[in-house]
Formats: structure tokens, C-alpha cells, sequence
């Protein structure tokens, strides 16, 4: 099988401080602090969110060496990096899930030479059964001495045997033709990743389930090192979310993508060391899937208030801001739904769409056609990628109206500057508007997701009441400052690496 570089060096990291991808359990830092951060989807190619966060952690943990494995959906566009690494970044690479377009078969077809046990969990695995021994299935799978290549399990008569026993148990009225290339398109994926070379470390940090999870599962599994899992948001429900609303998948196929994704999450539910929740209903769904109660922590997002503005400038007119991805899961055509209503009741108002809006342009133009259906070109404007810092001193309230989150950067990033925010009831914010029982009060208005209305009234009460903008903003600002503090964030991060260097076994 072909291993590739991303070719992405060039000039990000100096060549004297990375080293090549060597096979583990050899050439580890002598102090034992080398961490391999395994994203899907994100850092440094995608800006914001998760990715910020990387960057605070990697620039602020300044003792630990960090290494990066992205996962990313194939290399069909030139992606940019939006971060500069800190020195402390010692290797980078990025492996493709569509990489296995480019395996070819090496060896003739035939019956694979496994034990009676070995095939009742490669049976397991094929199904996606969440019983499956994953210590026993990294064996098999990840050595292509073992079972071949991608493409040569897939021509295999083991593959296709278990194959129509799963066809003929559940989907034998879709038409054999579909199915097959549907599962054998999953399988290839997902065997192409499990048999990539991972990075010499002493500790692997998963940033979601999902193939990342699945990458620190093998690390555990595999190279006896320890394997730590944070999720910023339930990886599998928020597949589960996007899949029955999506258009490419029908039928009966949705539930199986379902089954996948789960069968994913709860194969590193089961194996990390130790999994980390941002806030405590994340952390009982995790508990839910799998993961043993005592294994399971809540680490908060936080933000350190000190480097963001808190002063307002003079500016004409009220500005609305969002600072998001312009995709579906941020719900922004009922923002700008319920600006429409805004507007017609303070035309002095402007909405502010701050971020990239490249990641799905085809849901991108749709909201420019949006804006242009209701007139409203004049009075939304997409920003782009800016210096939040710069922008925050002229923006009066943020507003959140995504559909799924989980405890989001950007309320954090709104109370360091002491603006009020407008956020759909998702994720933890409740919470972070409300409190928990705290005794900061409220720092904004919870709303409805999909509730153009809803919003429109909320962002209309706090443009009529500047004082009560004012209120809210200083109360978020008291609620991030004792409860959401980045530098008490990292220090129970480094904590938490150092007590599971120190008790890991094997």
C-alpha cells in the first residue's frame, strides 16, 4: 500500500525541529511529554471553533511538544493552513479518507488464514456490532501482512461471504447492487485509515470520535500508549443530525451510516484511558455510550478575558454580529429570517456575518440568494476571516442561532468583551446565558432553534435597551472570569496528561 506525505511542510515548520513518522515505541522525547493531537476535519486547515482552540492549547502548554495528525477528506483542493505553528509543534501530517482510491491490489484472492475467534470479530466488525474486541480487530486489521491492503480484503471471499450474510438479514429488498458498493465504500475507508503509520508519541489526545477516535483507539490498542478522548460536542449524534436531513443518503442506508459512526464512537468510548466532556449533559450521554463513569471528566471550554476588549466605541447604528462557519449546522438563513423583522423595526440596524464562508459554498450562495430575495444586501454583511479583537469595540450583541453545539468559543469570546448574547437553546447554552445555579445572572437571551421570530424579538429587546445590553455583557464577563478561565483550563489539561503518563500500564 502507498503511504504519502500531505506535502505540507513547506515552510511551516522548520526542518531542523520535525522529524519523520517512524514506527512506534522508538526515538520518544526523553521526558516523556510528546502529545499527538488526531483531528478530523479541522485544525490548521478550518478556522475557528475546535481549531482555535488548538491553537490556545498548543501556544499556552508551552512544556509539552505536540504533534499533528489531521484527517481530512482527500487533497482534491488546495487547502491553506489558517494557523501558524508555535515552536513546540514538532511534526505535522494529514491523511485522507479517500485515500484508499489510490490503493491497488497486491495479491491474488483468497481465503484469509484466521483463527476461528479472529473471524467471529472480523464477522463483528463488518456488522458493526459495538461487542467487537477492538484489541483483536487492530491485529487483524491494521497488519497488511496479515490481511492485505484495502483493496485485498475487499476482493477477498471473507469480506464477501459476510457481506451477503449481512444482505440477506436486512437489506435484501434494496437491491444487492447499491448495498454493495454502499458497505464496500465504508469498509474501504475505514480499513485505508486504520492501516495509515501514526506518529511516535507518548500520549495520544483524540478531539473527537469519529476516525480520530479511532486513530488514539489503535494507538492504545497497538502501540501501548495511552489514549486520552476529548469531544467538544457528541460526534455520533451530531452525524445522526446531519444524516437524516441529508439528501445524498436514502432510505434505509441512513440508519446504516447511523450504525457506523456509532460503531466508531463506541470503540473509543470503551478504549480511551480517560474521555473528557465540556460540560456535564455531554459527559452523561458519554457515561450512556460506553464509557466507565470514573473514566469520565468535564473540562469547560475557557477564555482569557485579559487580551479582549471590554469598551464599547461610538459607532452609528446597532450592529448585530455572528462569528460562525457559514454552514447548515449554524442555521444562518433563520438569522437572517429574523433580520428581516429587525430591520423593519430599527433600519439603523446592521448584521455582521463574521467568518469563512468557503467551507460549503453551495450552502453559502444559497444565503446570499436568501439576503437578495428579502432585499436585505444592503444591511448584512459577510466580513470574512477578521481580527475578532478589532471588530468587538463596534459590535453591541452577538447572536448564535445554530442547531446543534456544544459549549461555544464565540459566547466565551462575546462575555470577554462584556457583549450580551442571543443563543438557541442547544448544547450547554443554557448555561453558559443563564448559569448553572451561579450567582452571575443572566448574561442574554435564550431562544428557540429555527425561530425566526423568537430571535428577531430577542435581538429587538436588547437593540431598545442599551443599558440592558450593558447588564448582560458585565454579567458574562463575571461568569467567564471565575467559572471559564483558559489558564485554569490548561493547567487541568496538563494535569490530566501528566496523572495518565504517570498510571498508564500495559
Amino acid at each position: 500500500m502507498r503511504k504519502r506525505d500531505s506535502g505540507l511542510f513547506r515552510g511551516e515548520l522548520d526542518p531542523k525541529k520535525t522529524r519523520q513518522w517512524g514506527k512506534p515505541g522508538v526515538d520518544l522525547e526523553p521526558d516523556g511529554k510528546t502529545i499527538c493531537l488526531i483531528l478530523e476535519g479541522a485544525y490548521p486547515y478550518v478556522a475557528g471553533g475546535v481549531s482555535s482552540w488548538i491553537q490556545q492549547m498548543v501556544t499556552r502548554m508551552k512544556d509539552y511538544r505536540f504533534k499533528i495528525l489531521t484527517i481530512m477528506a482527500s487533497d482534491e483542493k488546495e487547502m491553506e493552513l489558517k494557523y501558524t505553528f508555535p515552536d513546540n509543534i514538532i511534526e505535522f501530517r494529514t491523511i485522507f479518507l479517500y485515500e484508499y482510491l489510490n490503493v491497488k491490489q497486491e495479491r491474488f484472492r483468497k481465503k484469509l488464514l484466521l483463527t476461528t475467534e479472529e473471524r467471529e470479530q472480523l464477522r463483528k466488525f463488518i456488522l458493526f456490532d459495538r461487542s467487537v474486541d477492538w484489541d483483536m480487530i487492530t491485529d487483524i486489521i491494521c497488519r497488511e501482512d496479515k490481511i492485505g491492503n484495502t483493496v485485498d480484503f475487499l476482493m477477498s471471499y471473507d469480506f464477501f461471504d459476510e457481506l451477503l450474510v449481512l444482505y440477506k438479514a436486512k437489506y435484501d429488498g434494496e437491491g444487492f447492487n447499491n448495498f454493495f458498493w454502499t458497505f464496500r465504500s465504508m469498509l474501504a475507508t475505514l480499513i485505508c485509515v486504520m492501516q495509515q503509520s501514526m506518529p511516535n508519541a507518548d500520549l495520544y489526545h483524540a478531539i473527537s470520535t469519529g476516525y480520530a477516535g479511532l486513530m488514539g483507539l489503535i494507538a492504545r490498542n497497538s502501540y501501548k500508549k495511552p489514549f486520552l478522548l476529548t469531544e467538544h460536542g457528541i460526534y455520533a449524534r451530531e452525524r445522526e443530525e446531519e444524516l437524516l436531513k441529508a439528501d445524498w443518503v436514502k432510505g434505509a442506508y441512513k440508519f446504516l451510516w447511523i450504525d457506523y459512526f456509532y460503531f466508531l464512537s463506541v470503540g473509543a468510548y470503551k478504549s480511551a484511558n480517560k474521555t473528557i466532556a465540556l460540560f456535564d449533559l455531554n459527559r452523561k450521554i458519554q457515561i450512556s455510550l460506553g464509557v466507565e463513569k470514573k473514566n469520565a471528566l468535564v473540562i469547560p471550554n475557557g477564555v482569557d478575558d485579559s487580551t479582549f476588549p471590554k469598551e464599547k466605541t461610538d459607532h452609528p447604528g446597532i450592529n448585530v454580529a455572528a462569528i460562525l462557519r457559514v454552514v447548515p449546522i449554524k442555521d444562518v438563513k433563520t438569522l437572517i429570517r429574523a433580520f428581516n423583522f429587525v430591520v423593519r423595526a430599527y433600519p439603523e440596524a446592521r448584521l455582521l456575518l463574521i467568518g469563512p464562508a468557503e467551507e460549503d459554498e453551495e450552502y453559502a450562495k444559497e444565503c446570499i440568494n436568501l439576503i437578495d430575495d428579502l432585499g436585505l444586501k444592503d444591511v448584512i454583511i459577510f466580513t470574512g476571516r477578521v481580527n475578532i479583537k478589532e471588530y468587538m469595540p463596534r459590535i453591541d450583541m452577538i447572536v448564535l442561532t445554530s442547531i446543534s453545539e456544544a459549549q461555544p468559543l464565540v459566547i466565551l469570546e462575546a462575555y470577554a468583551c462584556a457583549t450580551a448574547v442571543v443563543a438557541t437553546d442547544v448544547g450547554s447554552c443554557r448555561e453558559l446565558v443563564e448559569g448553572n445555579g451561579d450567582e452571575f445572572g443572566l448574561a442574554g437571551i435564550i431562544t428557540k432553534p429555527v425561530s425566526p421570530k423568537e430571535t428577531a424579538e430577542a435581538i429587538m429587546k436588547l437593540c431598545a435597551d442599551p443599558e440592558l445590553r450593558q447588564e448582560y455583557g458585565n454579567n458574562g464577563l463575571a461568569r467567564i472570569r471565575k467559572l471559564y478561565n483558559s489558564n485554569n483550563v490548561f493547567r487541568t489539561y496538563a494535569r490530566t496528561y501528566d496523572q495518565i503518563l504517570e498510571d498508564a500500564t500495559f
